[in-house]
């Protein structure tokens, strides 16, 4: 199979989203649209954070495309490989996890299997996170997480919002609200420095969350590895745009770590693989981190229910908020659990007259 044909648009697919009362960051994205010469197609679709969408869109066109034109889409480690040495001088991130997930979409697509079976499926299903957005008082905690559960959902992410006092106390609130038998995680984004995150930290022990993510900055290897002695909370990490697998292999060796996140739309579904390997290697967990569009949710979920070594599936809220673009989102079950969509590939189908509707035009 050869590809014939590579296409790169801009969405703006959250223009209705709100996150902690705000459009969320995640509301420009990507899309790389890969068809082979049997009629197949690839679909990728990555958020650009805080990246121009335009420039992201003029990376995949100048760096990828002419590397994808005419390849096979099998022959993914020579086409990524001038993009990962391109990464290492400047190529944005994303333009790496676009364009491995559109080959992986287009080749399971060729066989009719889903991208779990092609990585090797071990199950169909995963339960699933609420990726909650940061609140400003811990009655704001209590009623969000009282909403979650009430959706259905039996384990819960909160963000820090930033002030220490603040969030020890929506910690302590969303644990009464939510009960000792649901999981709660807490991802610090990085904001706090040392005596602070060690602070939130204890406050975490004494509530049973099941994890504590990114509570230090990407560099501050030592103070990761210090707060791993201290806590009986795992430490989660690290969401960095700039991390590889291979970047993890020194922090994790040296202890920084009981569970490592990657996002599959962003790094690619070859990388998340790759690194849950390594995770394995070492006798820790991988999670997979998928607040972005439904496209992007997908190809994590399908490397989710490839792996054994992870337990929870981060979905963002409100559910379906991110869904513009394909005909139905993923859903939670009665359990509370994610289930693996039907449709081969990433097994969501898109909705062109929705894309249609928000298609960013640079003209």
């Amino acid at each position: 199979m050869q590809i014939t044909n590579v296409t790169v648009e801009a969405y703006d697919l959250a223009r209705d989203f709100r996150w902690a009362g705000r459009r969320s960051m995640d509301v420009e994205a990507v899309m790389l649209t890969l068809e082979g010469d049997e009629g197949q197609q690839g679909t990728a679709l990555a958020w650009t954070a805080e990246l121009p969408v335009r420039a992201v869109v003029a990376a995949i066109e100048e760096a990828a495309a002419p590397l994808l034109a005419g390849a096979d889409p099998l022959d993914r480690p020579r086409i990524l490989a001038p993009l990962w040495r391109a990464f290492r001088v400047g190529l944005p991130l994303p333009v790496i996890g676009i364009v491995d997930v559109a080959l992986w979409d287009l080749a399971a697509r060729a066989e009719d299997l889903s991208v779990a079976d092609m990585l090797g499926r071990r199950r169909d299903r995963i339960r699933g996170c609420a990726s909650a957005p940061p609140v400003e008082t811990p009655e704001d905690g209590e009623a969000m997480v009282d909403e979650l559960l009430d959706d259905g959902f039996q384990a819960i992410k909160l963000h820090v919002c930033g002030d220490l006092e603040t969030d020890i106390a929506v910690s302590r609130a969303a644990r009464r609200a939510a009960g000792d038998d649901v999981a709660l995680m807490m991802d610090a984004m990085a904001v706090y420095d040392r005596h602070a995150a060690r602070s939130l930290g204890f406050v975490l022990d004494d509530l049973n969350f099941r994890w504590y993510e990114d509570p230090l900055s990407d560099e501050d290897l030592e103070g990761w590895r210090e707060l791993r002695r201290l806590l009986e909370t795992p430490i989660a990490g690290a969401d960095s745009v700039r991390f590889t697998a291979r970047d993890y292999g020194r922090p994790a060796a040296a202890g920084a770590f009981d569970i490592v996140r990657m996002d599959a739309a962003r790094n690619g579904i070859s990388e998340l693989r790759a690194l849950a390997d390594l995770a394995a290697s070492l006798g820790l967990r991988c999670e997979g981190h998928s607040f972005g569009s439904a496209l992007g949710q997908a190809a994590n979920l399908q490397v989710a229910l490839s792996i054994s070594n992870g337990d929870f599936f981060e979905l963002p809220v409100p559910l379906g908020g991110l869904d513009t673009g394909v005909q139905e989102g993923l859903e939670l079950d009665e359990d509370g659990f994610v289930l693996a969509p039907d449709g081969p590939g990433l097994g969501l189908e898109l909705d062109p007259d929705a894309l249609a509707s928000c298609r960013i035009d640079f003209g």
